[in-house]
C-alpha cells in the first residue's frame, strides 16, 4: 500500500575553520580540487555545510540535523523493518554535547580553541520517550553530558607480576601491533578529558613508536636488538629492551579490501570521521585493486560490490552512495558478506582484508565478545585478515573490537581525529595490511645466574601458557612489513633464589653460560609453515648495546605506568616524567616535533 512518507533532508554543520581542515585533509590525500569539493559537500546521505556562528566541534564528532519534512510517495513499511526505518527519520542519533578545541590544524599546529556549547538540534530532535524506547537498539537516549552517559566496555587483566627465574622460567606473550589504546589516550589528552586507566595498555603505547631499529638480514621475517638502560623508578633495577623488527615486504601487489560500514544510530555523529577514514584507505587504491562496500544497522547493503579500481570517480561514488541509516547494530551479518565477498576474489598472494569501522556496539545478531570471537577464529584460516578501525567517546566497546582483531590475525586503532586518520591509515597503512608472520608468540626466558628477579611490562592481557606456545593452533596476532614489536622487562642482578619450593622439583640456578636471556619466537609463515626462530643475549652484549632505544622506551613505560596507576610504578610520579622528557627532547633538540607525536601528547599531559 503507497502512502506519503516524513522525508527529511539531513544535514551537519560546522565553522569555518573546521570546514578548511578537512579540505586541507582531502587535499593531503592528493584528491584533486573537484573531488575534495565533493567530499567536503556531503556524508553519508547528509550535507555539510559551514555556519559561521558554530564553535569549533570537539572531537571531530558532528551531530546530525535535520531540516523541515519533506513529503514523498513511497510505500509503507510495517513490522519492526518499519519501526526502525521511522526511527532513522527522526534523528534518533542526534545528542548535544559541548566543544572544545581539536582538530587537524589544532593536532598539527598545535593550536587550542576555548570551550564552547553546540547549538541545539534544528527542528526535529526526536521525542526523549521515544529515544529512551529505542536506546537498546543503538540509538541515544535523551541527551546528557558526555561525561556522564559512559557505557564504555573494556577487557582489563590485572598486571603481571614480578617473578624469580627459578619460580618462572619463562615469559610467554604474544605479538601486539595494535595501536588503539595510544590513539584513544591522545584524543583524551589532546582535550583535556578524563582517562579510563582500563583502557591503557602499555605495550600499545610503547610499540606505538618507531624505534631505530635494524633491519632483518638475508631471508628473515624479522630481526631481534637487545638494549638495556637503568629502571628510572626503580633504582636497584634496569630495564631491557627487545625490539623484533618485521622485513620491508614487497608493496606492488593486489588489495582485494571490504569497507565494512557501521551506520547504525550510535555511530551517527562519527559519520564524517568514518567517511575521511575510508577516503584515506581508497587514495591508495590502484587499477587492479578490488573493492568492496558494505554497510549496516538493524540490516545490511550492499553498496558497491567487487568494484574494479582505477577510476578515482568511481571511489568518490561508493563513498557517497554510503547512506547513513540508523537503527541497531547487525554487524555478524555486515561480516559475513564481506568475507564472502572476498572469498570470491581471493588470490594466496594479494591483501585480503576486512576493514570494519565502528564503535564495536554489535546488538543484533552474534553481540558477544566470546561469539564474535568464535566467528572471526574460524574465518582467520580463510587466510583473510580484519582490521578494527574504532571510533567513539564514552559508547565504545574497546572488549569487543580488540578481541576481533586479535582473533582475526588483524590490527585495531582508534580514530577521534583528522590527525589519527593521517597518522594510522594512511602514513602506516601499507605496513598493517601486509602480513609477513602469522601466530607469533614470543618467550623470553632469564637466565638465574645473572638475573634475581624480572617482570614483563604490560602484554598482561596477552600472557600465554607453555601449552599455548607450543600448540601450532593456538591463533594470536601476526607482524606487518616493517612492524616494530618491543618488550621492555624490568629486572635486577643477582643471582636468583627458589622462593617457592615444591616437593617434587627443586632446581638451580648454577649456569656457567655467559647468556643473561633466551629468546624464542614461534610463528608462521603467511603460507602457514610453522617456523621458530632463536637468539640468545649475553651479558657482554646487553651491557655494550646502546642505551638510544630503551631510554625512550623507558619514557612511554613511565607515561603508560602513571595513566595506569600501576602498583609497579615504585618511585615514579609526575615529576620525575617531567625530568626524563626533557632528557630525551634534548636528544631531539632541533627537530620537528610532530603535534599528534609522543613528545608533543606527553608535554600536553604533563601541562
Amino acid at each position: 500500500m503507497a502512502g506519503k512518507t516524513e522525508k527529511r533532508k539531513k544535514y551537519y554543520s560546522m565553522n569555518q575553520q573546521q570546514y578548511d581542515e578537512m579540505k586541507l585533509f582531502y587535499k593531503a590525500l592528493g584528491y584533486s580540487d573537484e573531488h575534495t569539493e565533493v567530499l567536503c559537500g556531503s556524508c553519508f546521505g547528509a550535507d555539510i555545510e559551514v555556519d559561521p556562528d558554530i564553535s569549533y566541534q570537539e572531537g571531530w564528532r558532528f551531530r546530525l540535523n535535520y531540516r523541515r519534512p519533506v513529503y514523498e510517495e513511497s510505500p509503507s513499511h510495517g513490522g519492526l523493518k518499519g519501526f526502525f526505518q521511522s526511527i532513522a527519520g527522526k534523528g534518533m542519533g542526534a545528542r548535544a554535547r559541548s566543544s572544545n578545541a581539536s582538530g587537524m590544524m589544532g593536532m598539527m599546529m598545535g593550536a587550542s580553541m576555548p570551550m564552547a556549547s553546540c547549538e541545539p538540534v534544528e527542528d526535529g530532535c526526536a521525542p526523549m520517550e521515544l529515544a529512551r524506547e529505542t536506546a537498546a537498539c543503538g540509538a541515544m537516549p535523551a541527551p546528557m553530558p558526555a561525561e556522564e552517559f559512559d557505557t564504555v566496555e573494556t577487557n582489563a587483566k590485572p598486571e603481571n607480576e614480578a617473578h624469580s627465574p627459578l619460580d618462572q622460567a619463562q615469559l610467554i606473550f604474544s605479538a601486539n601491533v595494535n595501536t588503539a589504546s595510544w590513539t584513544y589516550l591522545r584524543s583524551r589528552i589532546n582535550r583535556r578529558r578524563s582517562i579510563d586507566s582500563d583502557l591503557v595498555r602499555i605495550e600499545e603505547i610503547v610499540n606505538s613508536y618507531s624505534y631505530k631499529l635494524d633491519a632483518p638480514k638475508d631471508d628473515a621475517l624479522f630481526s631481534v636488538s637487545a638494549e638495556k638502560c637503568s629502571c628510572p623508578w626503580q633504582k636497584d633495577s634496569e630495564l631491557m629492551f627487545l625490539g623484533f623488527k618485521g622485513m620491508k615486504a614487497e608493496s606492488n601487489i593486489r588489495r582485494n579490501l571490504a569497507l565494512l560500514v557501521d551506520v547504525s544510530g550510535s555511530m551517527d555523529d562519527e559519520w564524517i570521521l568514518v567517511q575521511m577514514s575510508m577516503a584515506s584507505i581508497m587514495a591508495q587504491l590502484r587499477e587492479g585493486d578490488i573493492l568492496s562496500i558494505i554497510s549496516y544497522s538493524d540490516n545490511t547493503t550492499t553498496v558497491v560490490k567487487k568494484l574494479q579500481c582505477g577510476s578515482r570517480d568511481d571511489l568518490i561514488n561508493a563513498i557517497l552512495s554510503v547512506d547513513g541509516i540508523g537503527g541497531c547494530t547487525n554487524g555478524s551479518k555486515g561480516l559475513e558478506d564481506a568475507y564472502n565477498y572476498l572469498s570470491d576474489n581471493f588470490r594466496e598472494n594479494d591483501i585480503n582484508r576486512v576493514f570494519i569501522f565502528t564503535d564495536g556496539d554489535f546488538n543484533f545478531g552474534i553481540t558477544s565478545a566470546g561469539g564474535l570471537e568464535k566467528y572471526i577464529y574460524d574465518k582467520r584460516e580463510t587466510g583473510i585478515y580484519l582490521s578494527i578501525v574504532g571510533y567513539g567517546e564514552n559508547n565504545f566497546k574497546d572488549n569487543k573490537m580488540e578481541a576481533l582483531a586479535r582473533n582475526g590475525n588483524g590490527n585495531y586503532t582508534f580514530v577521534s581525529s583528522p590527525g589519527d586518520i593521517l597518522d594510522c591509515l594512511s602514513d602506516k597503512l601499507l605496513s598493517s595490511m601486509i602480513t609477513i608472520a602469522k601466530d607469533v608468540k614470543i618467550s623470553v626466558e632469564m637466565n638465574p645466574a645473572y638475573v634475581s628477579e624480572y617482570r614483563l611490562i604490560g602484554y598482561d592481557a596477552r600472557m600465554l601458557t607453555q601449552q599455548e606456545f607450543h600448540d601450532t593452533k593456538k591463533a594470536v596476532d601476526g607482524i606487518g612489513s616493517e612492524h616494530n614489536v618491543v618488550a621492555l622487562i624490568e629486572f635486577r642482578r643477582g643471582k636468583a633464589e627458589q622462593k617457592y619450593q615444591s616437593r617434587y622439583v627443586t632446581v638451580s640456578s648454577e649456569n656457567v653460560s655467559d647468556e643473561i636471556a633466551f629468546i624464542e619466537v614461534h610463528y608462521k609463515s603467511p603460507e602457514g609453515k610453522d617456523l621458530v626462530m632463536t637468539r640468545s643475549v649475553t651479558v657482554d652484549e646487553l651491557d655494550k648495546a646502546s642505551d638510544e632505544n630503551a631510554e625512550t622506551a623507558a619514557l612511554l613505560a613511565a607515561f603508560g605506568l602513571l595513566l595506569r596507576k600501576s602498583k609497579y610504578g615504585g618511585d615514579l610520579t609526575k615529576d620525575m616524567l617531567r625530568e626524563l622528557y626533557e632528557a630525551e627532547l634534548k636528544k631531539h633538540e632541533g627537530a620537528e616535533i610532530l603535534p599528534y607525536s609522543h613528545y608533543a601528547v606527553i608535554g600536553r599531559y604533563l601541562e
